[in-house]
């Protein structure tokens, strides 16, 4: 007996050892068609569970989220559902060793343990706080699933006005994590100390939450946002008149669907959400960024006119084996016009895998289809319509015109939009806008966006004092 319990005390201190060797930012070099990509694995422990972000530096991508991290037996998996990546290997020494698979194909890579990339990001709340967070789980049982969440309530008894986040497209944790940002977790303190209850949540398959993104629609996330509205609305420390809804780029779309069929929602905050279809949008994203690559106007019109063609066909996909042959064909002549700089940063067997699936996945598809105005046009509760005028992404005076439109055709009462000269996609003060500048930028949001946000919900609650919202 004495054995058999040393054994079992080495076995536990052993896997202890494991644990921790695993911990940390692990380091390896994708050689991809003779192009040399550097791959990063941030992995971090919490409790019994592993997470773990992603990030590929020759493409200045930082703190990409990760949709399930496992350790076990000294094999490691790591899967990034919304990026089609999944990494699995065997940690053996100072090294992992392993395969790396996106899109159907695998490639070698080693880590090996690194410093793991510092960012000031001088808006990230540090503990301890002077709120409460809990931990809360959302059951959606048609689906089978449950969205797993942070709820932010300041100290005290009494009802809460509550505030619901929803993140814009991409397989978002809760904070809304990008490039070591966390914006979510940023508004989410700001309001908190405020005097409301906020609550934010990792998107179906995504961190905590079950369920599979890959496979999952705008409406599918717009049902999963209705959800978190009900489970709001039934708790006792949550004031059930007074539950308000802020969404993101794609999130402000999800909030105009919620609020366009749920009276429960007080009133709605579309931080860069779209106004026109989805096809509009990405054709718009298209034109600035071959423009910020200083390509000739002529190749542009050329490749837009080749790229509308594409997504038309997406729209109206089946799934087709003469459907997935003709996609790929007409990507591959989409690359052959490409400006031969742009075509030495990546073959066209990769251009073509990587953006044939993405295109597939039915959250894309379903967002290039869907026409916001309808929704925006039934919404009839309070909406202030926010966009920064360096946005890139979803360009300010083309969408927040359109929100405008929709909701005085709709007969909307009460509403305001507002553009902020300096800002970009993210509300950070920039300097070009583009995505390439979101990582090397230390601010998370603009004060003044945060400002006007809580200035806007404290009106909707009807007081000037926000720090004593709570009803007894």
């Amino acid at each position: 007996m004495r054995k058999f319990f040393t054994l079992t005390i080495a076995i536990f201190f052993a896997n202890i050892l494991f644990a921790q060797n695993i911990i940390g930012s692990w380091s390896g070099v994708l050689n991809v068609s003779n192009t040399k990509l550097q791959v990063v694995f941030n992995i971090t422990q919490q409790d019994s569970s592993y997470t773990s972000t992603m990030d590929s530096p020759d493409q200045g991508a930082f703190g990409l989220p990760t949709t399930r991290t496992t350790f076990a037996d000294n094999k490691l998996e790591i899967v990034a559902t919304g990026l089609g990546i999944y990494y699995q290997g065997i940690l053996a020494g100072d090294s992992i060793v392993g395969s790396f698979n996106q899109g159907g194909i695998s490639f070698p890579l080693i880590l090996k343990k690194a410093e793991k990339v510092q960012f000031n990001r001088p808006q990230t709340p540090v503990e301890p706080y002077p709120y409460t967070n809990e931990e809360v789980i959302i059951a959606l049982k048609k689906d089978n699933i449950t969205l797993s969440g942070t709820l932010s309530k300041p100290h005290g008894e009494g009802r809460y006005p509550a505030v619901i986040l929803i993140s814009g497209s991409g397989p978002n944790d809760r904070d809304e994590t990008i490039f070591g940002h966390k914006p979510f977790l940023v508004l989410s303190d700001f309001l908190t100390r405020n005097g409301f209850a906020v609550i934010r949540y990792d998107k179906r398959g995504v961190g905590k939450s079950t369920g599979e993104y890959n496979k999952a629609t705008i409406r599918d996330f717009a049902n999963d946002a209705a959800a978190v509205v009900d489970f709001v609305k039934s708790r006792k420390d949550i004031d059930p008149a007074n539950i308000h809804v802020i969404g993101h780029s794609e999130g402000g779309l999800i909030a105009a669907m919620l609020a366009s069929q749920n009276p429960n929602i007080r009133s709605v905050v579309s931080m860069a959400g779209p106004g026109v279809k989805g096809l509009e949008i990405v054709h718009d994203q298209n034109r600035v960024s071959m423009q910020a690559q200083k390509i000739e106007p002529e190749t542009i019109d050329k490749l837009l006119e080749l790229n509308r063609e594409i997504l038309q066909g997406i729209m109206e996909w089946h799934g087709t084996e003469n459907e997935r042959t003709t996609l790929r064909n007409q990507l591959g002549v989409l690359w052959e016009q490409l400006p031969i700089l742009v075509k030495m940063k990546m073959k066209k067997d990769v251009f073509v895998r990587n953006n044939y699936n993405a295109l597939v996945m039915p959250g894309y598809r379903s967002f290039l289809s869907i026409d916001p105005a309808e929704y925006w046009e039934k919404t009839k509760c309070p909406v202030f319509a926010i966009n920064g005028e360096m946005d890139t992404q979803v360009l300010a005076e083309k969408n927040l015109s359109a929100i405008q439109n929709a909701l005085t055709n709709g007969n909307n009462k009460s509403f305001e939009t507002k553009s902020y000269p300096k800002l970009n996609h993210l509300f950070q003060e920039c300097t070009t806008g583009y995505v390439d500048e979101y990582a090397i930028i230390e601010q998370t949001i603009s004060p003044e966006v945060l400002e006007d946000i809580l200035a806007w919900l404290q009106k909707q609650q009807g007081e000037s004092n926000s720090r004593d919202l709570r009803t007894e």
